[in-house]
């Protein structure tokens, strides 16, 4: 809060504040994310070799299994390391839930074609009732679904094969999910995921 006060009191736009605090706590948790990354690095510098493993080892996967652990582990690698950035937005996003909902400022702020920011952006109105989306479409929405997508798909590529088919859908199925929830929240905060995100795929 006191720095979204800050911001906002020499920002006219709350769009603008909204980016800007982003940044910010981009940077605050850019150590604990640098972690991340730096795992993801070694991924990919390890998948060559881990292709040439496969041609050896040919249909033994359980044999393939144990030899990329024991990879990873002399290479100190964490295959899961791609989610700590995700995991990481999870308080942060339920903190910025709670400080969007009740902050007034917000009320009745325009910000590119969102109306009000303390409320769903509407894009596109359907004439009925959709399940778990309700009677509109929120543009916000869409992009933050889109870049999540992204994100998805990146990590499934810096990510070898882990022999699981499930991990196959993985991309698809977490940026559905996010679709039927966003759909509803503010704009404010789904522009802030969507900020959140393009930083995230520009590193």
């Amino acid at each position: 809060m006191p720095v979204f006060n800050f911001l906002s009191s020499s920002v006219t736009s709350l769009g603008i504040v909204i980016l800007l605090l982003t940044l910010f706590i981009r940077l605050l948790t850019s150590p604990l994310v640098y972690t991340s990354y730096l795992s993801g690095a070694k991924m990919k510098a390890l998948r060559p070799e881990i292709d040439k493993m496969k041609e050896r080892l040919g249909n033994d996967q359980q044999q393939v299994g144990v030899e990329q652990m024991k990879l990873f582990r002399e290479a100190g690698v964490n295959p899961l390391g791609g989610c700590i950035p995700a995991l990481l937005q999870i308080p942060i996003f339920f903190a910025l839930y709670s400080f969007f909902n009740s902050n007034i400022q917000l009320r009745g702020e325009q910000f590119l074609w969102a109306q009000d920011l303390s409320s769903y952006d509407v894009i596109m109105k359907f004439p009925f009732e959709v399940w778990g989306l309700g009677s509109h479409l929120s543009l916000f929405t869409l992009l933050a679904v889109a870049t999540s997508f992204l994100i998805s798909l990146y990590n499934m590529n810096m990510t070898p094969d882990q022999n699981n088919p499930a991990l196959k859908y993985m991309p698809y199925i977490f940026p559905f999910i996010l679709l039927f929830i966003f759909n509803k929240l503010p704009a404010a905060l789904t522009w802030y995921y969507t900020v959140s995100n393009v930083i995230t795929l520009v590193l």
